[in-house]
């Protein structure tokens, strides 16, 4: 598939909207707002990321304060990162991080394949930089990462992790908690690039995204993800609180309610995919799903807007 880079397509779009508003709205108007109030917006406005070019001057001229990524094993662990599969176990990590071969993540995002992050996209005419240069620009510009993590990508990428795709298994459950504790811990505590938005998947609920377990699967792969987050948070991080959003799914999904009734703790925040060209009728739904009496913890917020409309992008 052709990518762009998405400050383009975005750039471009204003540039219409430009021209539109100049011919439509010389004259004055009264926009009457009506209905009852849900919230307060987090007043975000985000773009998934491309793989062609990152400038970040971009998102300072676009106004883009919030930026999707890709995170995961097709990224940063296309191969075991010890070569021993079920090892450490997640007793190992807690009682000693240097259970962990930390050589293997500096070096991963630091000199990766080919000279790119997106080496594993499958691409031509990518752009070329590393992670550390990515991240530390996108911090310093106090632009606000979600993080995806995910065991496989939409080519079921690497294929060593097909074995714990979903990690039924305690040796695939050591790997995936390991996994997402070395992520987190890699980006925050190794490195401080102030990461604390992390998205568990992308589109469990569609096949062609590389989910390979049942709903069931996923609830126990939220809870598994979200216990190794905050453990990085609450051993390494005091004072921090992380995001963790799920399930990440498509319009029209019934994964939001069930996680709700199922795994609540799982997760803090509702994240759905809808790309209708008007999603009211589907965010209405999930948001019915959140305010009903359920005893699910207070707090929760709708992460609607993570993708609404099909872009180009590394997926």
């Amino acid at each position: 598939m052709a990518r762009k880079a998405l400050p383009a397509i975005l750039a471009g779009l204003l540039a219409v909207l430009a021209i539109f508003a100049s011919q439509a709205f010389a004259a004055t108007a009264t926009i009457t707002v009506a209905g009852t109030q849900w919230g307060v917006s987090s007043c975000y406005i985000g773009a998934t990321e491309g793989n062609v070019n990152f400038n970040i001057n971009d998102f300072t001229d676009l106004g883009i304060n919030t930026y999707r990524v890709y995170g995961g094993m097709q990224r940063w662990e296309a191969q075991d990162d010890d070569g021993s599969f079920g090892t450490p176990t997640i007793a190992d990590i807690k009682a000693n991080p240097a259970a962990i071969n930390w050589a293997w993540w500096d070096n991963v995002i630091t000199n990766p394949q080919g000279g790119s992050d997106y080496w594993w996209s499958g691409d031509a005419n990518l752009w070329h930089g590393n992670a550390r240069t990515m991240l530390s620009a996108l911090h310093n510009a106090g632009v606000r990462v979600v993080m995806t993590l995910r065991n496989v990508d939409n080519n079921k990428n690497p294929a060593w992790a097909a074995q714990l795709n979903p990690p039924n298994t305690t040796a695939g459950q050591n790997e995936w908690w390991e996994h997402a504790f070395a992520t987190v811990y890699e980006l925050d505590v190794r490195n401080n690039y102030g990461i604390d938005d992390w998205e568990i998947h992308n589109e469990p609920d569609n096949s062609g995204q590389g989910w390979g377990g049942t709903l069931a699967d996923y609830e126990a792969f939220a809870t598994l993800t979200a216990d190794a987050i905050r453990y990085v948070y609450a051993t390494y991080l005091p004072g921090r609180t992380p995001h963790i959003y799920a399930p990440v799914t498509t319009g029209g999904s019934s994964w939001p309610d069930s996680l709700m009734k199922a795994v609540p703790s799982a997760f803090d925040s509702v994240d759905v995919h809808d790309y209708q060209s008007d999603i009211t009728s589907y965010v209405t739904t999930v948001h019915n799903y959140m305010t009903r009496p359920c005893g699910c913890p207070s707090g929760r917020r709708t992460v609607a807007a993570t993708r609404t409309h099909r872009r180009a992008s590394a997926s």
